[in-house]
């Protein structure tokens, strides 16, 4: 489905309110895929009765179907596809693609403000589930490297143990590709309650977790189609790696000594 040509096609059928609406959705697609009706209805300005409308106008059974279709567009662009493809030339092409939308998405003003927060916490804390909280362990172990201790946690039971613990001197790390996670919500809201800082990393910077962040990290590929898929997390942590290195430039501890002794280290521990 291309919306823009359904759309067009559909144009003479629609209200000025109804086309309004329907150029917004176009606009932030991205957006639209992660957006309940209530969100969409404030974010766009409109009411829910409009909505329903548009849907039908448009073909569809209801906003739930429409946001299929919106995810099914950006994930496999029709005009990108071709003959001679390769199943492993269009994996990596999705892998890099992931890794160039997140870059365009970065916020310097944001990404330095998180390293600033890393710089002053005491402690660091990383909640994510799924697939979000592995590429949290990643975060973990990478930030290890260079003298950055995070602890990550993928447990939501004990996340929100460790949550009433938590002061202003803290920072925690809440990480979900949609950014609709409720275990990581849960965990997150009660860390803020208690004066952590929080950093979110999701697709969709209007989503309730990134709605609790002092600072709201993108990524641009979200789980909504892409169940199971590497391109999720390697968006995270590609964010992961710019915040390490962002980190090694500002932090007065020597990185490169550190990663010479943890290399020392692991030598010692081949046979």
């Amino acid at each position: 489905m291309n919306f823009l040509q359904l759309l067009n096609d559909n144009k003479n059928k629609l209200t000025k309110t109804e086309e309004k609406l329907a150029q917004y959705i176009a606009s932030h697609s991205e957006e639209v895929i992660y957006s309940t009706m209530k969100s969409l209805r404030e974010n766009a300005g409109t009411g829910d009765a409009t909505i329903v409308r548009l849907c039908k106008k448009l073909g569809f059974s209801g906003f739930a179907q429409l946001k299929i279709a919106l995810a099914q567009e950006s994930i496999i662009p029709p005009q990108s596809q071709k003959a001679d493809d390769t199943f492993y030339g269009n994996s990596a092409n999705t892998l890099v693609n992931s890794i160039r939308k997140t870059e365009q998405l970065i916020n310097p003003s944001s990404l330095n403000k998180a390293i600033g927060l890393l710089l002053e916490a005491k402690r660091v804390y990383i909640f994510g589930v799924g697939h979000s909280g592995e590429s949290a362990k990643d975060y973990e172990k990478t930030w290890l490297r260079i003298g950055l201790i995070a602890h990550a946690e993928t447990d939501p039971h004990l996340q929100v143990q460790i949550a009433p613990l938590l002061s202003e001197h803290d920072v925690v790390i809440g990480m979900s590709l949609s950014g609709h996670t409720r275990d990581t919500y849960d965990s997150l809201k009660l860390a803020k309650q208690n004066g952590a800082k929080i950093i979110t990393i999701s697709n969709d910077l209007n989503s309730p977790i990134s709605q609790l962040g002092d600072v709201k990290l993108q990524t641009a590929v979200g789980e909504f189609m892409n169940i199971g898929s590497v391109a999720g997390p390697v968006s995270q942590l590609y964010l992961g790696d710019c915040l390490a290195r962002g980190y090694e430039e500002q932090t007065p501890i020597d990185t490169n000594k550190l990663k010479e002794e943890t290399l020392k280290a692991v030598i010692k521990k081949s046979i």
